[in-house]
């Protein structure tokens, strides 16, 4: 008998778990094998314990729930003296309990009676498992489902689950409320019952696909909601089950109709603009025409007039800029142009060549330091950039009386730079001129503001991009970066 009390007593002391017994009478913890000194973090004796019960438990609320649930199994038979006779199995019950320092842990508890000889019960035994991290594990997993949970709900978003014969296993307000219904009522129902046709059978088909292949897919869509169109982007991802099997699918929709109009109104802009850049160039092409002509006819007649001269440059220009305007139209508002290879040089040569009577009469020198071999990818409307640089500065910096125009290739662009010598432009004014409305000068001959913001436009149809920069001692320097 002695030897299998030995057994017995050894079996408790390596339990993987902590084991305490507690003793009626007296109310004390009276043992604890090894994992319970560890879990509690008492010393380890193997003289007799005599701990308050209370001492083990978090608070006296957690002592009172624990005594009420001993209680229910076992109070008849301690306090009639009656033989204890209920042996079903104990459920695991959650309890705060407290080391010797004070700090709380969760225990997941089971229990069993210690009977004496005539089967009374005189205290109890106590099996404890450290569940703190996994109840910890298991709150925050409840707070992050309550959260997303929440987010859902209150999502603006249509958030819908379906399953592969198109039936809602649930949807979230905003879906519900889309169709006309509460959640409870739209649940259960068949997308047939909820949407037109031809808006079922895009979500079949993509269904069947999803389910087929486990692979989301999006797509827009449109129907009528009374005398309203309405523009749906609809995102749908398969959601698998443990077995890696497609069990449903999470479809969220949103409301795009307002960004659809908007598209809608810059296609119909983007149409006008075409139709009105068609007519102006067609209506201007003949004047412009005219006036080319008279203006080439007297130079026969007075090859020494510079007014003549002038008249016979600007109209050419005009001509040019009039076959250009589709052009410079895409590169305004940000379209793709073609480009080719052009040698800098010349380019610039022949831009000069046309500023030769201004330059005369503000007695200006046009300096051109171009190496021969320096080439630019570009599209010919490039030439509008330089031409406003050397326009500006025969306007505004003629007080310098000179414009130098250098490049520097570098690894992978090519920068390009029109020095004038006039009045230094203020920082603060250097990256403002550049914008629409914006002036080099504040005179009433100025203009309307939208030669540099061209510039800019022209530059970034190009990639490339463009500034201003204090030139010494005085004056600035235009420039434009160009990719190669």
């Amino acid at each position: 008998m002695a030897e299998l009390k030995r057994h017995f007593t050894d079996t408790l002391e390596f339990l993987p778990g902590a084991l305490i017994e507690i003793d009626f009478s007296n109310q004390l913890v009276t043992y604890m094998n090894r994992m319970a000194f560890f879990l509690f973090g008492y010393r380890p004796t193997k003289e007799p314990l005599a701990i308050p019960i209370k001492d083990i438990f978090l608070n006296e609320v957690e002592y009172q729930r624990a005594k009420k649930l001993t209680e229910s199994f076992a109070l008849d038979s301690y306090e009639k003296k009656i033989p204890y006779t209920r042996y079903e199995k104990q459920e695991l019950h959650d309890f705060w309990f407290k080391k010797i320092d004070g700090e709380p842990f969760c225990g997941g508890s089971q229990g069993s009676f210690i009977l004496d000889d005539a089967q009374l019960p005189v205290g109890v035994r106590l099996y404890i498992r450290d569940l703190t991290d996994q109840r910890e594990t298991e709150n925050a997993l409840q707070e992050s489902e309550e959260k997303y949970r929440t987010l859902v709900e209150f999502s603006t978003d249509l958030i819908f689950l379906v399953d592969e014969e198109g039936l809602v296993l649930s949807v979230n307000k905003a879906a519900a409320k889309s169709v006309g219904g509460a959640p409870e009522q739209i649940q259960g129902k068949q997308l047939s019952q909820l949407f037109p046709p031809h808006i079922v059978d895009n979500y079949q088909e993509s269904l069947k696909a999803i389910f087929q292949s486990g692979k989301g897919s999006s797509y827009e869509s449109s129907f009528k909601l009374g005398e309203r169109t309405v523009w749906i982007d609809t995102s749908l991802n398969p959601v698998k089950g443990s077995s890696g099997e497609v069990s449903a699918v999470l479809g969220v929709s949103r409301d795009i109709t307002e960004r659809k109009l908007a598209e809608i109104k810059i296609e119909e802009s983007d149409s006008l603009r075409e139709l009105l850049l068609d007519v102006v160039t067609h209506d201007l092409k003949t004047p412009a025409g005219v006036i080319y002509g008279l203006a080439d006819m007297a130079r026969e007649y007075l090859p020494d007039d510079e007014i003549v001269e002038s008249i016979f440059l600007s109209s050419q220009r005009l001509l040019g800029v009039l076959e250009n305007t589709s052009l410079l139209s895409q590169a305004v508002f940000g379209e793709q142009i073609p480009k080719s290879v052009l040698v800098l040089n010349e380019l610039m040569l022949e831009i000069g060549h046309e500023f030769t009577s201004q330059l005369e009469s503000t007695e200006m020198s046009l300096e051109i330091q171009i190496p021969p071999e320096i080439k630019i990818t570009a599209n010919p409307l490039i030439a509008e950039v330089f031409k406003n640089y050397i326009s500006n500065a025969i306007k505004y910096a003629h007080d310098g009386k000179r414009i130098i125009i250098e490049a520097i290739e570098g690894k992978d662009s090519v920068l390009i730079g029109i020095k004038d010598f006039g009045r230094t432009i203020p920082a603060e004014n250097r990256s403002l001129i550049f914008e629409r409305g914006s002036q080099l000068s504040h005179a009433k001959k100025s203009g309307r503001g939208l030669g540099l913001a061209i510039v800019k436009r022209i530059a970034k149809a190009h990639n490339g991009d463009v500034g201003v920069e204090p030139n010494q001692p005085s004056g600035n320097i235009f420039y434009i970066r160009l990719p190669q």
